[in-house]
């Protein structure tokens, strides 16, 4: 940890709001519906502030049974910070509904590319199924069990085709471990196709999501489900009994590696590998694109974000945080890369790769960086991090950015930020220890004319700032 730096966290910025979302967001919930289903309905709708297209999801109150269990889907968006997972921005609630503002994905659903195309080849559903299990591997290892996997939960973010996808839809998703010790789930959910014999006797763990992988891998090549019927019972009779085969002609031009990997997901659980091992199978890497040149990250933009006040980086955080996924294409493509295990954050000895051509002049002073980018102290760099640390300029020096980071820390909407409106945002989690002096230096830093607050020129100037 970097001595008298301030500590961020990515969901302290995620706001829930009360109020009316047409005071916030341009919306037509009759004209602009992307998708609707029992409990809920999305929508497009536009920023007013800053223009951008986000996706909302309504729920009518009176559709909401179990207040905990929906709270708790909320607190496990907040939670995940993963490319290949729905972004989620900000919350609103007013009297009969409650409003989830997530990135849009204008590509639709994976579901809907295979009725498309009738199959994927091997190529097509490795690409894919790679995103798929980037998600998942990371969910295990942060203790979150989806339990609804589906070709329907994967969305394209555009519709070019070689998109990357992001994982949706976490209202069955629970945590399965409490107190750091794993907890035996029991609750029968899901979807018959997708379901896996274990949650169906309910008793099971997180390896039910790949068992649900599994079976999209499976309808990814041929183009059908592994186990089907007429109803429901008879699918779920199928699934209980592991009855599936590949002896249709869809097969013959699918490779073994292909079909061991299936083989290794659909059986018993005590025998199924976990998303990590699947990243290591053979087929996983196969055919998949290496980059020729090696990854050098722009060392002076981490090490400008190293030396930069405590307020710039807080509003690099914020800025981070609600970027949408195809402003920040680049470097969505720089963390995967850097991320070689796949579990969804760096390491110290992952960041030092990727600076390698400097790490023998600059050993010690990398080591100062990634601690400094490590703004929640937890060892690592997770997405967000990255991305504020790895902005250039013109991403985030645009008015609507800027504009919209200073309200955040604004609260009471004066026109000023004091160090009581920093220590409500950043001081409240008990497990960082920031006293109102460290907010009170962060607010010297950037106050010109000396009142004690922060005006919206004083923040613009701190940001074109370089150290």
């Amino acid at each position: 940890m970097v001595e008298n730096e301030v500590a961020l966290k990515k969901t302290w910025f995620i706001q829930s709001k009360e109020g009316r979302l047409e005071d916030y967001y341009n919306v037509n919930t009759e004209k602009d519906i992307i998708g609707t289903g029992a409990f809920a309905s999305v929508v497009k709708a536009t920023a007013k502030d800053s223009h951008q297209v986000r996706a909302v999801k309504i729920l009518r109150k009176e559709k909401i049974s179990d207040k905990e269990k929906f709270k708790a889907e909320i607190e496990i968006l907040k939670r995940l910070d993963h490319p290949n997972v729905l972004k989620l921005f900000e919350t609103f609630e007013d009297k009969r509904n409650v409003y989830l503002i997530t990135e849009i994905c204008k590509g639709g659903e994976v579901f809907d590319r295979i009725i498309a195309k009738g199959k994927f080849t091997e190529s097509e559903a490795r690409k894919v199924f790679l995103d798929m299990v980037h998600a998942i591997n990371y969910c295990h290892l942060n203790g979150i069990c989806h339990r609804d996997l589906k070709p329907e939960n994967f969305l394209y973010l555009d519709v070019d085709e070689n998109s990357h996808i992001k994982l949706i839809d976490f209202g069955l998703a629970r945590d399965f471990r409490e107190k750091q010790e794993k907890v035996v789930m029991t609750s029968r959910v899901g979807t018959s196709y997708y379901i896996s014999p274990e949650v169906l006797a309910g008793a099971y763990d997180e390896s039910c999501d790949l068992w649900s992988l599994g079976v999209i891998l499976y309808i990814m090549l041929s183009g059908y489900p592994p186990f089907n019927g007429n109803t429901d019972m008879k699918i779920i009779e199928k699934v209980k009994k592991c009855a599936y085969n590949f002896d249709s002609p869809e097969w013959k031009g699918v490779s073994e590696s292909a079909i061991d990997l299936i083989r290794q997901l659909l059986c018993k659980p005590t025998n199924r590998l976990k998303a990590a091992e699947v990243l290591n199978h053979p087929w996983m890497s196969q055919e998949v694109q290496k980059d020729e040149q090696p990854l050098n990250l722009n060392y002076q933009l981490l090490k400008n974000f190293t030396n930069a006040e405590r307020l710039k980086k807080a509003a690099l955080t914020v800025i981070a945080s609600k970027m949408s996924e195809d402003e920040i294409k680049g470097l969505s493509e720089q963390f995967t890369r850097l991320d070689k295990n796949g579990d969804g954050v760096l390491t110290f000895e992952e960041m030092q790769a990727g600076l390698h051509e400097i790490k023998d002049k600059f050993g010690g002073e990398i080591l100062k960086i990634f601690d400094s980018i490590d703004t929640d102290r937890n060892g690592t760099i997770n997405y967000t991090e990255f991305v504020a640390a790895a902005m250039e300029k013109s991403m985030y020096l645009k008015e609507d950015k800027l504009l919209d980071a200073f309200k955040v820390f604004d609260k009471d909407r004066n026109g000023k930020i004091t160090a009581n409106e920093l220590k409500e945002i950043l001081g409240s989690d008990p497990a960082f220890h920031q006293n109102s002096e460290l907010f009170e230096n962060m607010i010297k830093e950037a106050d010109m004319n000396g009142d004690g607050e922060i005006d919206y020129e004083e923040f613009v100037n701190l940001m074109h700032k370089t150290k």
